[in-house]
């Protein structure tokens, strides 16, 4: 394949575009490379101290608040990234993603290949596999052929790991690429290959972490002072991280600003892990600073919620937000593992599919990771999911790129958790699943199925108000459909009798005026549900039971029982709430008070216990958050009937 992929860019088999690169640390000692770092990172700093004093600003969050994330990170919903280093050379055969750390437990099995095929620890641990991080088939014009085709449009390297190896041409330490392994500014030649495809460029960085991920070496070859710009000084586990070290971490990404210029800096979990406050403030003002006096979009992310209460883009590894939110946010995401490891999978086309489909939905962008073999090239079973998701987003791309989340994410069966690491408790999409999206003026919309409709479909929450004398439903990709409005005012869709595409299916809606429909607020995760699990019972037979599968109050048939929940109100503002109920017998009628408020609805005579109907008790409103005292009882004893309760739903108003 790899002469496949070389004809199709005009190459020769086996021709790298290899530029050499001589290293400032070229030649010298550990002692006078330990000098010149010094030397180097003093003027580094000096640098950022200068720009955070130009401003316009400052170091402290309130400052940092003001700082708009881009408009073109909005946009451009999909990105590359590739986790390759040192590291790879033991990930590959071992499984060890954290091969610098592994390598040094002596129960792992990181541990034994290393001694058997790299040395011993004592004297050569992850050093001595830096020169088996050979690169020789590296080529940065064919990555980014690939991963232009994938319908990236933002795409970088891993600058720089847990392993504190540095993937570019560093004046601040002489474990770089440039001075060892492949003798190449990966960075430098990832940077011109992916700005001239018109990709945004990236570089990540997670080397904040180094100061734990090495403490394991302290007990080998860690230990030697001479090596402590790789491995860290030797320090006590779980100690706090030293000001030297905090200066270098900065002087390293503001290095990379002022060289590669890149359009989006990635922190890993090092914020909430190891870096202080203070430097954190420094890296955003420096950025920040860095942007704005050279006319560039600057984005940052990062993985702390209480970072993100004050500045920055939310990144989530292996997750997302389970709901619109009003900010963009990231979901860092992988192929396979990180590290290419040789024995691992790769997720399928409509898997990575779905779950970009789904980030979009809610206001997010998706950054997804494929690990290069040591020799430099990309794997196939890779390189072929990527192109795939490239054919799809070929067709199907005006539903993703510069569009804006509508009123819901969507509807259908298959509702996934949010939050970091959540992939892993997903569940597949189906054909009832639909997404939904709109253009930035607001006048085309997108509902995407995520498997295709095998027949007619509606369109539950949405509500059409009026369709233009033109109004058209069109499946990208094929052309018109046929559709109607039903007697709720609900869009019915009629996708052809053959399939056409693959993976997920947009259709784009034109002419329509569309609002929500009333009852979709109770479904969203902004609502809150009052189930008969959280409920608090208060008489003699009253009771929780499970009819049918599902759970409900039941044998409720004094007038003086009552029900009690614990109601959580997110903010201040009117809430809607309705009850989903059964009355076999007869009508009743529910009232509901809380915080000096009551609110009554009748229930009607339902078709037998197990078949429930919501009923609409009205609006609440709260002057301030809090937890409040939900009681629900008879509308009037002296009237009451009973009722079987499902729940209770309370959702904000609008």
């Amino acid at each position: 394949m790899v002469g496949v992929l070389c004809c199709l860019l005009g190459l020769a088999v086996g021709q790298v575009h290899q530029a050499p690169n001589s290293s400032a640390f070229a030649g010298l000692s550990p002692a006078d490379a330990r000098a010149l770092e010094a030397a180097n990172l003093g003027k580094t700093i000096s640098r950022v101290d200068a720009t955070i004093a130009a401003g316009p600003f400052k170091p402290d969050w309130a400052s940092l608040h003001q700082h708009q994330d881009p408009e073109w990170f909005r946009d451009a919903k999909f990105g590359i990234y590739t986790h390759w280093g040192p590291v790879t050379v033991g990930s590959a055969p071992t499984g060890a993603e954290w091969y610098g750390n592994e390598l040094y437990q002596p129960t792992d099995p990181a541990f034994k290949w290393h001694q058997q095929h790299i040395g011993d620890q004592h004297t050569a641990g992850y050093k001595a596999a830096v020169p088996h991080f050979t690169a020789e088939k590296f080529d940065a014009d064919q990555w980014a052929d690939i991963v232009f085709r994938s319908g990236a449009k933002f795409a970088g390297p891993v600058a720089m790991h847990h392993d504190n190896f540095a993937l570019w041409d560093s004046s601040l330490t002489r474990w770089n690429a440039a001075n060892m392994g492949p003798h190449r500014d990966i960075v430098g030649e990832l940077e011109k290959a992916y700005r001239k495809r018109g990709l945004r460029f990236v570089t990540s960085f997670h080397h904040g972490y180094a100061w734990r991920y090495f403490e394991p070496s302290f007990a080998y070859d860690g230990a030697n002072p001479l090596d402590s710009d790789l491995y860290t000084t030797v320090h006590a586990p779980g100690a706090p991280p030293s000001r030297e070290f905090q200066d270098l971490w900065l002087g390293k990404v503001y290095e990379v600003l002022e060289k590669y210029q890149p359009d989006l800096i990635y922190f890993d979990f090092e914020f909430s892990a190891v870096i202080t406050p203070e430097y954190q403030q420094k890296l955003f003002a420096a950025a920040y600073n860095w942007a704005s006096q050279h006319g560039r979009e600057m984005a940052v992310t990062q993985k702390d919620r209480a970072v993100h209460e004050h500045t920055g883009i939310l990144d989530f590894e292996r997750g997302r937000e389970d709901r619109i939110t009003p900010y963009p946010w990231l979901t860092d995401t992988a192929l396979e593992s990180w590290f290419y490891v040789e024995t691992a999978g790769f997720r399928s086309v409509p898997s990575t599919i779905g779950i970009l489909v789904d980030i979009v939905s809610k206001n997010g962008c998706m950054m997804l990771d494929i690990g290069p073999k040591v020799d430099g090239t990309l794997p196939q079973a890779g390189v072929d999911v990527l192109l795939g998701v490239g054919a799809w987003l070929k067709t199907n791309g005006e539903a993703i790129y510069s569009t804006r989340p509508w009123l819901v994410y969507g509807e259908g069966p298959t509702t996934n958790g949010g939050g970091g690491f959540s992939e892993s408790k997903e569940r597949p999409y189906t054909s009832r699943d639909l997404r939904f999206t709109q253009s930035k003026d607001g006048r085309t919309f997108y509902a995407i199925a995520l498997g295709w409709p095998e027949g007619e479909f509606t369109i539950e929450k949405m509500r059409v108000d009026a369709a233009e004398a033109g109004a058209s439903v069109d499946l990208l990709g094929s052309g018109p459909v046929k559709w109607k409005v039903n007697e709720n005012k609900q869009l019915v869709i009629e996708p052809p009798a053959k399939k056409v595409g693959d993976h997920a299916f947009a259709f784009r809606l034109s002419g329509f005026r569309i609002s929500l429909q009333d009852s979709a607020r109770f479904d969203e995760p902004t609502a809150t549900q009052l189930e008969p699990a959280g409920a608090t019972l208060e008489g003699d037979r009253i009771q929780t039971q499970e009819n049918e599968g599902r759970a409900n109050i039941g044998f409720w048939d004094d007038p003086q029982d009552r029900i009690h929940w614990l109601l959580r109100v997110p903010a201040a503002g009117t809430y809607d709430v309705r009850a989903e109920v059964s009355s076999a017998y007869a009508p009743s009628g529910l009232k509901l008070t809380v915080d000096q408020q009551a609110l009554t609805a009748p229930v009607p005579m339902t078709d037998g216990w197990f078949k429930p109907v919501f009923v609409s008790l009205g609006a609440l409103h709260f002057d301030r958050p809090g937890v409040y005292h939900v009681i629900l009882g008879p509308a009037d004893p002296a009237k009451w009937r009973a009722v079987n309760v499902y729940r209770v739903q309370v959702a904000p108003h609008g």
